[in-house]
């Protein structure tokens, strides 16, 4: 997520808020706000409920279910406008395509 906050401003100048959903409880959320004073707000998603919804894969990893880190654009109406799926959990998504995509939809 560290990416997320080096470029927070681009997608703030772009009017989009980003959000991370992540399948942890929100003590280790709140810790990892306090470390690491993120910008953007960390919603848990304890249970997958958000995953589901949006078919979002999840993989099983020993007896915890991560989820690979995935960029998703979603409209105000809950389109969405723009998916990646990482292959794996550990790897950190690249945020030029979804800056990309949403100049090109803002203009």
């Amino acid at each position: 997520m560290a990416q997320l906050r080096h470029d927070y401003a681009k997608f703030e100048a772009l009017n989009a808020e980003v959000l991370v959903i992540i399948p942890n409880g929100p003590k280790l959320i709140e810790k990892h706000v306090r470390e690491y004073a993120t910008p953007y707000p960390i919603l848990s998603d304890k249970g997958s409920m958000v995953a589901d919804k949006y078919l979002i894969e999840t993989k099983r990893i020993v007896v915890l279910t991560a989820y690979a880190p995935s960029v998703f654009l979603v409209d105000r109406m809950g389109k969405v406008r723009y998916a990646h799926y990482a292959s794996s959990y550990v790897a950190e998504p690249d945020n030029n395509e979804p800056l990309a995509e949403l100049a090109r939809l803002t203009h």
